[in-house]
């Protein structure tokens, strides 16, 4: 009894030799390497299937003739095509003992479905596998999880293992990352570094800008955006993604910038006698030429760009400058611009293109200061103004008065600058007023009252508002 015992642990042993002892050196390649998808693919609602590089495991050991199970596994997706028994390939490689070929047929036995994240295979093996033989799976992934950010270790994963009745028959394949993300286009803006350079030139009554270098005063280029393109695939194939070629087609790509633009709205750069073609803001640079808005209001410029222009300007990978463009006679008002771009994907569950901030803000190149209630200059009370240069430089001072219906005009305070530390004398509101009819006869306070916006080209402006009572003993500031 005992020596039957005995035997029996020994073929148990020996047939353990086989299997678990021998599962020390075989190798699993979940990948080539993980292609790189672009994570546009994946937004929500995604059909995307992925074709990932195949999967191959590479046998350590010889393993005998008898039936052996094949189990891959998949996390972070769904087979994106039923798998077959043909999908599991056995290829005798030879160890170099130049003994007989191994024989081996493979039948997908459950799993594998496009709802499975499994699959089993059943190995007939008639003639021994040997060492360095090889199975290589060829998968897609339907319902790709985990790459709709750019990442190289969220992806899905796929395990192998190979097994007989006594347990692994070689060396467990860990599960391995076979697919990670990049973005495929990087859409930025910015307020560049030329923009801050101009300003509102409140020297020319705030009718221009200063010259940023590039010698002109009526335009300012207050920012842009940036559509580049970067190496990822595009669904299932080796093809890069690119904007608005193969699945990657653009619907629409929108542009739109607040701000004020009513200084921008006379605009007509083309000179044929309309003002209403958008010319006021515009988008230069990155392989388009020149492009008007599309439509434009004093607040608000949108811009309607054709998936040809999306692609051009992905292609040239440069900055599209948002210029605005002034009359030269109308107040450009102090203002910081914001946009907004959006590029639409016409394919559905792609993740479409997005961004928003702040651009360059638009500027007096000096400092100011408002007196909301300046009294009518035919009432009972007199009424002045003294305005000082709290600066270290000499600068001109330009008013804009506004009526009480909003009417408003622009003129210089004095002919001469304000030096530097230095204050007016008392200024009566009735000689502001005829200053103000004398840039503009049709300038009216009628029976109200009146408000101006003093703006000096230095900094530390400061404005004192006084009254005197009706018989000229007392005073008060407001």
């Amino acid at each position: 009894m005992n020596f039957k015992k005995n035997a029996l642990r020994t073929v148990v042993g020996a047939a353990a030799m086989t299997g678990v002892a021998a599962a020390q050196a075989g190798t699993w390649a979940a990948t080539s390497g993980a292609p790189v998808y672009a994570t546009e693919l994946f937004g929500t609602g995604t059909t995307a299937v992925l074709t990932p590089t195949t999967g191959i495991y590479t046998l350590g050991t010889d393993i005998a003739t008898g039936n052996q199970q094949v189990n891959v596994t998949l996390a972070g997706g769904v087979w994106g095509a039923a798998l077959t028994s043909g999908s599991l390939v056995y290829t005798n490689n030879g160890d170099g003992d130049n003994t007989t070929n191994g024989v081996g047929t493979i039948a997908l036995v459950s799993g594998g479905t496009t709802t499975d994240t499994t699959a089993s295979f059943r190995i007939t093996t008639t003639t021994a596998l040997e060492n360095q033989d090889t199975f290589t799976l060829t998968y897609t992934i339907g319902s790709p999880a985990g790459l709709s950010s750019a990442t190289t270790t969220a992806g899905p994963t796929l395990a192998f293992t190979i097994s007989d009745t006594l347990g692994n028959a070689d060396t467990a394949g860990a599960a391995a990352v076979v697919a990670s993300s990049a973005n495929a286009v990087a859409l930025t803006q910015a307020a560049t570094a030329a923009a801050s350079t101009a300003n509102i030139d409140v020297t020319s009554g705030s009718v221009q800008f200063t010259d940023a270098g590039d010698g002109t005063t009526l335009s300012m280029d207050i920012g842009g955006f940036t559509l580049a393109g970067a190496t990822a695939r595009e669904d299932g194939n080796d093809a890069n993604f690119v904007i608005n070629a193969s699945d990657a087609l653009v619907t629409s790509t929108t542009v739109t910038v607040t701000g004020d633009f009513a200084a921008s709205l006379g605009v007509d750069t083309d000179l044929d006698g309309v003002t209403t073609e958008g010319e006021g803001v515009t988008i230069s640079g990155c392989g388009l030429g020149t492009v008007a808005a599309s439509t434009l209001t004093a607040t608000t410029a949108t811009f309607a760009l054709t998936s040809a222009n999306a692609a051009t300007a992905a292609a040239a990978g440069t900055e599209c400058t948002i210029n605005m463009l002034v009359d030269g006679t109308t107040v450009i008002n102090p203002s910081t611009p914001s946009m907004t771009v959006a590029v639409d994907y016409t394919t559905a569950g792609y993740a479409d293109e997005a961004s928003s901030g702040s651009l360059a803000a638009v500027a007096k190149n000096g400092s100011g200061a408002n007196a909301n209630l300046l009294l009518n200059p035919t009432g009972a009370y007199d009424n002045f103004v003294r305005v000082s240069n709290g600066g270290t430089v000499a600068g001109a001072v330009t008013v804009q008065m506004f009526n009480d219906s909003g009417d408003n005009v622009t003129f210089a305070l004095q002919a001469t600058d304000l030096a530097a530390g230095a204050s007016t004398d008392l200024i009566s509101v009735a000689t502001l007023y005829a200053s103000a009819q004398a840039a503009d006869a049709t300038f009216d306070v009628g029976t109200g009252k009146l408000r101006a916006v003093f703006t000096g080209a230095f900094s530390g402006l400061s404005v004192q508002n006084i009254s005197t009572s009706t018989d000229g003993t007392t005073f008060f500031t407001f």
